[in-house]
């Protein structure tokens, strides 16, 4: 039985202030990390690096910051080997397959893969675009077209898209997509969308950075951009100067819920994805 002194909390505590860059007295054990905090999706990325550093396994999403420090009081499990008399392993190993290539793309972590799409995602595509909660936030701006034009305007523009799916029970939780690339003048934009069930967990941005890692790895790319409507924006902000550069601002350029919003250009560029995702894919 493990036993979790004061001394030990608070210090778990000070750490996570620093990853977080916020003053220790914010962090007390009821204080929620999106409501309180304002944590986006970016932020809860990069929470989930740090516990997962610390060999913690992240089933949930943790709601506050006592939730989250007492995923780090826990047991952390060790895996048990069984070794015959000469010492060899019995049964089997991670490294049974023996050493991976480096040419073959990493397309999955421990909590979710990249898949291509299939004709059985249609329906959950189509409720992405459709789903009020959703809906708004991507190309249709909450007027989905009738189910036959939605499958066509799929793959307008695209480079290439995957179908982001849980590692735990397959489920479908998202898309991410490149689309209108230029190849000549080696830069393309990124989208994504993920059932409002994620959003701000961190594992749409985990998805995103597999993503954007891929791309950079497959394709003579530059830069990516990302065009964010200022109602998006809360949900990336945290990344701004260390995951993308915010390259031009659009004032007032798209309007909803009664208003005129600001659109973010921003651009990530190869060195931002080792640099400001501090290699989420182990």
């Amino acid at each position: 039985m493990t036993t979790v002194t004061p001394d030990r909390r608070e210090a778990d505590r000070r750490e996570l202030a620093d990853l977080l860059e916020q003053e220790i007295d914010q962090l007390r054990d009821h204080t929620t990390l999106t409501e309180r905090l304002g944590l986006d999706s970016l932020a809860m990325m990069r929470v989930h690096a740090w516990l997962e550093a610390r060999g913690v396994q992240v089933e949930a999403h943790p709601r506050t910051v006592g939730d989250l420090l007492a995923l780090l009081e826990r047991p952390v499990a060790t895996k048990l080997r069984v070794y015959a008399p000469d010492g060899s392993p019995l049964g089997p190993s991670d490294d049974d397959d023996g050493p991976r290539d480096p040419l073959i793309p990493i397309l999955h972590t421990k909590h979710l893969r990249l898949t291509v799409v299939e004709p059985d995602d249609m329906s959950f595509l189509y409720m992405l675009a459709a789903h009020p909660e959703t809906g708004f936030r991507w190309r249709y701006r909450g007027s989905p077209p009738p189910p036959d034009r939605f499958a066509a305007d799929l793959w307008t523009q695209v480079l290439v898209q995957f179908v982001v799916r849980r590692v735990d029970n397959n489920q479908p939780v998202g898309l991410v997509v490149s689309y209108a690339a230029d190849l000549s003048l080696r830069h393309a934009y990124l989208g994504a969308l993920f059932h409002h069930r994620h959003t701000g967990s961190g594992l749409a941005a985990q998805a995103v950075s597999l993503f954007v890692d891929y791309l950079f790895q497959t394709f003579p790319l530059r830069k990516l951009y990302l065009e964010v409507p200022g109602f998006n924006w809360p949900q990336l902000q945290s990344g701004q100067g260390r995951m993308f550069q915010v390259e031009g601002v659009f004032r007032d350029h798209d309007y909803y819920h009664g208003r005129y919003w600001d659109k973010y250009v921003c651009a990530i560029y190869p060195t931002s994805t080792t640099q400001g995702m501090e290699n989420n894919h182990a």
